[in-house]
């Protein structure tokens, strides 16, 4: 059984979780509009499925922190 999640939390709808292929539709239906999605495995949380917006928002996430540990940790000379 999978959950299909979507902006950074699980939907935690009556219909979580559901088959693989009930997941991947509606999770594929939301991505079309251009929003974050994804699929995981509702006890183990491996993803199988994410979007290309939840892809970029993860990436852009790692950024950030790693701008922010860069900031915090590293002396000016070496940025």
């Amino acid at each position: 059984m999978y959950v299909v999640g979507n902006t950074g939390r699980v939907v935690s709808a009556a219909d979580n979780p559901q088959t693989r292929a009930n997941a991947l539709s509606g999770a594929e239906a939301v991505a079309k509009n251009g929003w974050r999605a994804w699929v995981q495995h509702h006890q183990t949380g491996k993803r199988i499925f994410e979007s290309p917006a939840e892809i970029k928002a993860k990436k852009a996430a790692y950024a950030r922190r790693l701008e922010e540990f860069v900031a915090r940790y590293l002396p000016p000379h070496m940025r």
